[in-house]
């Protein structure tokens, strides 16, 4: 009895170390898409947050516009988390992303494996988000927040608030998962086309 007391105790500390349960909703963002590329250096990923300010109708006079777009480099993944951590006062809880962007060289120099790698283990990212290619991310990034939306949110709602389009479902990660598994390679991915102020779903 007293070993099982003590391993439900045990067990109820590792939970709160190792959760984020003991930080407040504003004391966080939340990103909606995520793109990545390869760099010269290494890679570069780009966070897309929705507007919450304007969402939640708290915007305040004087107050300048809330961020919707964090850029970040390394020259691996787990050095652009650690970058994350040291440099931005907010918990990155990446629980409501939607759509996962690879940029073109990403996906030409086959470097999109170490990303996969990275996020199998980041265990608040489902496996049941869309994945997209894009030859430019940061221009497709740029239009985070521009048209009242998330570049997530745009996405994924090409696919999922259209009742007779929902048989062209998109790629998940789960997917891209398999495909990478199975084959070693990518699936065919849906192209996003984005320019200054707009951007355009090519589904599969």
């Amino acid at each position: 009895m007293k070993k099982t007391g003590i391993a439900v105790l045990l067990l109820l500390g590792m939970t709160v170390l190792g959760g984020c349960q003991g930080v407040e909703p504003e004391n966080r963002i939340y990103p909606m898409a995520m793109a990545a590329e390869a760099t010269d250096e290494g890679y570069q990923v780009i966070l897309g947050m929705p507007d919450m300010q304007s969402a939640t109708g708290q915007e305040k006079q004087g107050e300048g516009e809330s961020r919707t777009v964090l850029s970040l480099e390394g020259k691996d993944f787990a050095e652009i988390r650690n970058l994350y951590n040291r440099t931005q006062e907010k918990y990155l809880d990446m629980g409501h992303l939607k759509a996962l962007v690879l940029g073109e060289r990403m996906i030409e120099e086959k470097k999109w494996g170490e990303l996969l790698t990275y996020l199998k283990d980041e265990r608040f990212i489902g496996e049941d988000i869309y994945v997209f290619q894009c030859d430019d991310v940061n221009v497709l990034m740029e239009n985070n927040g521009s048209q009242g939306i998330s570049v997530g949110e745009y996405l994924t709602g090409i696919y999922e608030n259209r009742p007779r389009d929902r048989a062209r479902k998109g790629v998940t990660l789960r997917e891209v998962y398999h495909n990478w598994y199975r084959w070693g390679k990518l699936p065919v991915l849906p192209e996003v086309k984005a320019g200054s102020g707009t951007m355009e779903l090519e589904p599969v």
